[in-house]
Parts: structure tokens; sequence; C-alpha cells
């Protein structure tokens, strides 16, 4: 026969297996909770990484741009200005070429050459106006008169020409509707962009000018 003490015994060991039962689910079930919890807040934090990592490397290839175009642009600053300075000192150079040529006896053949064709564009009838510049201005008046006879032109006016053309000769008619500088200054100011780009080209080819 089963007495109390054994019924209260197992009634008791009844309610241990249940309480510990329910309390092995319920730590079950907060390990779950905890689980879930600590993935979403792993979800977060790399997400959060992500983005930061992302704008970092866009910040820093954006910097990286940036740097690169301002150092391209400080390159170009450079280059135009050294490719100018070399421009001046070739046209300084060219300049210096024209002067040992006006004092030579083709400067007065180069004069009359010119000007006989540069006086197709005037009548002959009109009084023409001719300014030469000061540099060998006897010379190459002599030459400019033998081309102005050969052409027919009886009526004219031969000038000193202002100090800053060098050599050559300006032809103007009296009623001043056609105007011709055949200066070399004219000539090396419209053909300046022409040996900008020649000097450009050389410099990209390497070349010792």
């Amino acid at each position: 026969m089963v007495t109390l003490e054994q019924k209260l015994s197992l009634f008791k060991k009844l309610v241990d297996e249940k309480v510990q039962k329910e309390i092995d689910e319920q730590i079950l079930n907060k390990d779950d909770e905890i689980k879930d919890f600590l993935e979403k807040e792993k979800q977060i934090l790399e997400s959060n990484a992500n983005r930061t990592k992302k704008a970092a490397i866009e910040r820093i290839k954006r910097q990286k741009s940036e740097a690169i175009s301002t150092m391209i642009q400080q390159e170009r600053k450079l280059y135009l200005k050294k490719n100018e300075e070399i421009l001046r000192d070739l046209l300084a150079k060219i300049e210096d070429k024209i002067r040992d040529f006006m004092q030579t006896d083709k400067y007065k053949e180069h004069i009359e050459a010119t000007m006989l064709t540069s006086l197709e564009a005037f009548s002959s009838d009109e009084h023409i106006y001719v300014s030469i510049t000061p540099t060998n201005f006897n010379k190459a008046k002599e030459a400019a008169e033998s081309a102005l006879k050969k052409a027919g032109f009886e009526n004219y006016t031969i000038i000193e020409a202002e100090l800053n053309y060098i050599g050559g000769f300006v032809l103007e008619n009296e009623r001043q509707t056609i105007r011709l500088n055949k200066t070399f200054a004219e000539a090396l100011y419209l053909k300046r962009e022409d040996l900008g780009q020649m000097l450009h080209d050389a410099i990209r080819r390497g070349e010792t000018l």
C-alpha cells in the first residue's frame, strides 16, 4: 500500500519535472529570441558598415578625381605658359632673321615684287599712299617707286611709317576704302596661330627647337 509520504514524493517529482520542462522551454525560447535579436543586430551593423565603406570609397574616388583634375589643370597652365614663352622666343628669333634679311639686296627685291602684286587691288588713276618702315627706308623707297612706275601709278605719296612695324609697307588709297598691310609684323601676327600650332605639335613629338 502506497503511503502518504510516497504519494507526496511522487507528486513533488511530477511538479519538479513539469516546472523544469517549462523552464527548459522558456530558456529555449529565450535562446531563439536572443539569436534572432543578435542576427538582426548583426545585419544592421553589416548594413551600416557597408554604407560607411561605400561612402568612404565614393569619397576617396571623388577626392582622387578632384586631385587628378587639379593636377591636370596645373600642368595645362604650366604647359601653356611654357608654350607661350617658347613662342615669344621663336618670334623674337624670326624678327632678328627679318632684320638681317632687310640688310640684304633681296629685301629690295621683295618690296618691289610684293608691291607689284599688291597694286593690282588699286586703280592706277587713284592717289596711293605708301607707308614704309624706317629701317632701310631709302632702299625700300627705291623699290616702291620702281614698282609704282611699272604698274602705271603716277599719283602717290611715300612716307615713313610708325616704328613698331618691322620691315615692309602699307598701301592705302586716298578715299581710304582699300588698305593693305604688307609689313613683316602683320605677317607674323597672321601666322602666330599657325606657329603656335606647329610649336605645340613639335613639343608633343618631343622635338628640340
